[in-house]
């Protein structure tokens, strides 16, 4: 009954909006106001994450996730090391933030520091625990691109400055092996590019990597495992010119950077002159 009355009242409110138009609005700008007030009848808003109802006042439902969930998200602040995207604490204690800036930028953080990582930098909404978990599992579903759609948002919301300073000259996702893309029926990292893509007004190419062969998953393989696993097993299709390019690389999950790594490797060496990664979360189980 609760959600029945809250419908009705959200309809009745969208047709006291459409009374009080100028007589000069068009019949179609009217029943736009009917029909969300009968989606709503039907259909009230709910949290993308917990299910809850949003409260009719609530400013965050234009990204479908609620105050409370959204608070149980560890997102990422500086100080932040650039090329693996993890927190660094420790450098809050350098005297030198000039130096400790480059340092990091130059070697990566206790995390990453002494392997090669052919990408330049990682952009990482958060920790890989939590609700942010549950959602980026969630967005791996064939039912998943809702919560892709609005994650993507939320990356925008918080991560846009840092992405927008980068000029990047396309956006591409990680891709999937054809077989896990017809057994998953979604990918996550294509749904994510489409919202990044459009917000930062750069062309997107889903196609542009292609798995060269298919992989077992990360997630069942130790660190080292992982790196011998994805190697060389992507490759850039034929037909694109990344000469000098600024490839913003885009997937769900960064880990150990493996198969950032490798993608990037392909990308490079096809031309392009840097490659940003992209992520919703880190995470710390290298």
């Amino acid at each position: 009954m609760r959600v029945v009355e809250r419908g009705w009242h959200s309809l009745r409110r969208s047709a006291s909006l459409v009374a009080r138009l100028p007589q000069r609005s068009s019949i179609r700008a009217n029943s736009s106001w009917l029909r969300t007030g009968l989606a709503n009848l039907v259909f009230p808003p709910t949290c993308l994450s917990c299910g809850d109802e949003f409260d009719e006042a609530a400013a965050i439902v234009h990204h479908s996730l609620c105050g409370t969930c959204l608070e149980e998200m560890e997102f990422f602040s500086d100080p932040l090391c650039e090329l693996c995207g993890a927190p660094v604490p420790f450098a809050r204690r350098t005297n030198d933030g000039a130096e400790n800036s480059k340092r990091l930028k130059d070697r990566g953080c206790y995390r990453c520091r002494g392997r090669r990582m052919w990408f330049d930098q990682t952009v990482a909404l958060g920790h890989y625990g939590g609700r942010l978990r549950d959602l980026v599992l969630q967005m791996k579903q064939a039912s998943g691109d809702a919560v892709s759609l609005a994650i993507g948002r939320l990356m925008w919301e918080r991560c846009g400055d840092r992405l927008a300073a980068c000029n990047f000259d396309v956006v591409a996702p990680i891709p999937l092996h054809w077989r896990r893309r017809i057994a998953h029926r979604t990918n996550s990292a294509a749904v994510l590019t489409e919202v990044l893509s459009a917000e930062l007004d750069v062309p997107r190419a889903d196609r542009l990597l292609r798995r060269t062969r298919s992989t077992l998953r990360q997630f069942d393989l130790n660190p080292p495992k992982r790196w011998e696993n994805v190697r060389r097993a992507f490759a850039v299709r034929a037909g694109y010119h990344l000469k000098d390019a600024h490839v913003l690389l885009v997937d769900d999950i960064l880990t150990t950077g493996a198969t950032c790594s490798e993608a990037a490797r392909a990308l490079r060496a096809a031309g392009a002159a840097r490659v940003t990664v992209a992520v919703v979360a880190r995470a710390f189980g290298e």
